[in-house]
């Protein structure tokens, strides 16, 4: 029987997860709607699964059922999905997304291999993985695989006590499991999280044994009894008990306490869910999985719920098609119209709108239909997915034909004699794919530009280890290297992180894990040439008093002689340098083919590269190893901008304030020297 408070419930989660996901610096906890979604689980599976004996009929039927509520819509949302990225978002969202659907429809994205580019609240900020939301769906899934063995067991607990003693162990087992692990297990594991989906099924059973106390009538039976027994015959006496019986209330449970106890757990657990602040994540967790578990045990007897609001149990009703569709839509804004408050409102508003009408046709349709029709649909929309899938290249090249037509770019590598149409193309081009141009080619695993990867050995002909780290800067720069340095190395190894610099910690929370990647990582190779490829945007901080006494100095120093002792010969740093950031690369070559006059005023000029170049200067005398290369004399040089030729018109800066090939061939040659004359 559907219970009306179960879908407010679900209402509230979704609702959770939008704000979090919308505005996650206002509502840092709504992830916690997530943990619910699993404790209501547990309690539906246990409705399910406790009032029927465990056979290959029920589990069949369990299994076919949930095949049929959960995948049609789920494998439309990713065909959809697929479909879209080619269209709406750069090529570089290709590989990514078409790797995570993949792990999607089977089901193992929680379990996908994660580094710390990729775990879950990074995928969040970063959000280029439009299907980043189906990892709790994949989790709950793999329950349902384990849920049949568990109620296997728990059939043969004959009293409650064996029941309650059960549940313990396991939920025990499990939650001690989610607490020892590392962040990144303890969050998508499912055996982490075994024990919100057990503290539902405890609450089904909690909530059954409430439901026999207050309706029990064996004193009033009694009672009766011993009044009629003189006045009426046996047989009057059984029918009449049986009508007293039937018109008599059967609430022998006060309803206070119930009551008290669900309004203070749910604003309780309103309050945690949108609270403004961060709350650590294991402790909020807990609370709220309880929290959900009281709600829904109280909301067994009590008839005014305000789970029961109609507007939040009709959100429930669409809450699974809104879970599948609004994450899509945020992706699409905050890469198109980031920080546009207006924007972010309105596709929340068009998520909620189309999940109504995905909800109130297609959903409501398939749910009707045989077993025959369910399981074709299923298996077309599997292939269908494959197929996109597999072959992505072709279908991505033929999509960038008809968005940007079928002329090719034929630039001499040098960029000599490059016309103003050239220029205007070459730009645009960069524009659209920078983050594409940021994967090595030649540096296996290259899938995307972050993380671990080893450059081809075939090419290289010296004896030495040579190692490339830092933040974006090193993808960007690092076939530079390669270009310049594999006359020198035997091995040649690149690790990055997004954003995150190498010498400082800019912010601890963010980057302090990609900090200890860093050194790591290095140190576990013991390299004979470190490159330190980072834009320091910590070291550009104002200096307020002398070098000695600067704490980000020193800060920079204790972690550059920690690197210093791990690098056999040779460290090169990056030299900091400040892009201009009002001009964006597509909006200058917009500007250009408008016919407008550009000059390098329009660029705003930022100083703030000296504080780091100070720094960077003193880092260098104070390392004996250590040598800067100062590409500001190419791109950037005093009060002066230059942001982009003045004959080519061609644009130094990406959009993402990477350098384009263009300035790379222009600093190729102070690379080139560092070879030249490195002994």
């Amino acid at each position: 029987m559907k219970r009306d408070d179960l879908q407010g419930i679900r209402g509230l989660a979704i609702g959770a997860v939008l704000a979090f996901h919308f505005f996650p610096k206002t509502f840092p906890n709504g992830y916690i709607g997530v943990d619910m979604f699993f404790v209501l689980s547990g309690f539906l599976m246990t409705m399910i699964f406790g009032s029927k004996p465990i056979n290959s009929d029920s589990v069949y039927q369990f299994y076919f059922r949930r095949a049929k509520r959960i995948l049609p819509l789920y494998l439309l949302i990713i065909f959809v999905g697929c479909i879209l990225v080619f269209f709406l978002f750069p090529n570089t969202f290709v590989s990514m997304n078409m790797d995570s659907a993949w792990n999607s429809i089977f089901l193992y994205h929680n379990m996908a291999e994660h580094s710390d580019n990729n775990m879950y609240f990074k995928m969040l900020n970063q959000a280029e993985d439009i299907f980043t939301h189906t990892w709790s769906l994949c989790v709950e899934m793999q329950f349902y695989l384990l849920a049949p063995i568990i109620f296997i067991f728990l059939s043969f607990c004959s009293t409650g006590m064996f029941l309650a003693v059960f549940h313990l162990i396991l939920i025990s087992i499990s939650l001690g499991n989610h607490l020892l692990s590392t962040e990144q297990a303890a969050f998508n594991n499912v055996f982490c999280r075994v024990w919100q989906f057990l503290i539902g099924s405890a609450v089904f059973f909690l909530s059954r044994e409430l439901i026999d106390l207050d309706t029990k009538v064996n004193k009033y039976t009694e009672l009766l009894l011993e009044e009629k027994s003189e006045e009426l015959s046996d047989e009057e006496n059984e029918n009449n008990d049986d009508e007293e019986l039937i018109m008599k209330p059967r609430q022998n449970l006060s309803r206070a306490p119930f009551y008290i106890l669900l309004w203070s757990s749910l604003m309780f657990l309103v309050f945690l869910s949108f609270a403004p602040w961060t709350i650590p994540e294991a402790a909020l967790r807990m609370t709220c999985t309880f929290l959900s578990g009281v709600v829904i045990l109280t909301g067994t007897l009590c008839d005014i719920n305000p789970m029961k609001n109609r507007v939040l149990v009709y959100t429930g009703d669409i809450s699974y098609s809104l879970y599948l569709v609004h994450w899509p839509i945020y992706v699409y804004v905050k890469h198109y119209y980031e920080n546009q408050l207006a924007a972010y409102l309105l596709a929340i508003v068009i998520a909620v709108i189309l999940a109504i009408i995905i909800s109130e046709t297609f959903e409501k349709w398939y749910l009707t239909i045989g077993k025959q029709e369910i399981m074709f649909m299923i298996l077309i929309f599997y292939v269908s997915i494959v197929l996109i899938v597999v072959r992505k290249d072709i279908i991505s090249n033929f999509v960038e034909k008809v968005k940007y037509g079928h002329e090719e770019i034929k630039v001499h590598t040098t960029f000599e004699n490059v016309t103003l149409k050239q220029a205007i193309a070459l730009n645009k081009k960069w524009a659209r794919e920078e983050y594409k141009d940021l994967i090595i080619p030649n540096c296996y695993p290259n899938k995307a530009e972050h993380g671990f990867c080893e450059f081809d050995k075939s090419n290289l002909t010296g004896d030495l280890t040579v190692f490339l780290v830092g933040n974006s800067l090193t993808p960007n720069l690092g076939s530079l290297v390669f270009k310049t340095f594999k006359n020198h190395a035997k091995v040649m190894y690149k690790y990055s992180n997004s954003y995150c610099e190498i010498l400082t910690v800019a912010n601890e929370k963010k980057c302090r894990k990609a900090h200890d990647t860093y050194e790591e990582e290095v140190f576990k190779k013991l390299p004979d040439i470190l490159f330190m490829l980072d834009r320091p945007d910590k070291l550009r901080r104002p200096l307020t008093e002398p070098l000695e006494k600067d704490d980000i100095f020193k800060e920079a120093l204790a972690t550059l002689r920690k690197y210093e002792n791990n690098v056999k010969k040779k460290i090169y740093l990056l030299e900091s340098y400040t892009p201009p950031t009002n001009l964006k690369l597509s909006t200058f070559a917009k500007i250009l083919e408008d016919g407008k006059n550009v000059t390098q005023s329009l660029y705003k000029v930022d100083f703030s590269y000296l504080n780091g170049l100070r720094r960077q200067e003193e880092l260098v005398k104070k390392c004996s190893k250590c040598e800067l290369i100062r590409i500001s004399d190419v791109l950037f040089n005093g009060n002066r901008t230059r942001s982009y030729d003045e004959k080519t018109k061609l644009g130094y800066y990406y959009d993402g304030l990477h350098i384009t090939p263009f300035a790379q061939n222009l600093i190729l040659p102070l690379f080139q020297n560092a070879s030249d004359h490195f002994q």
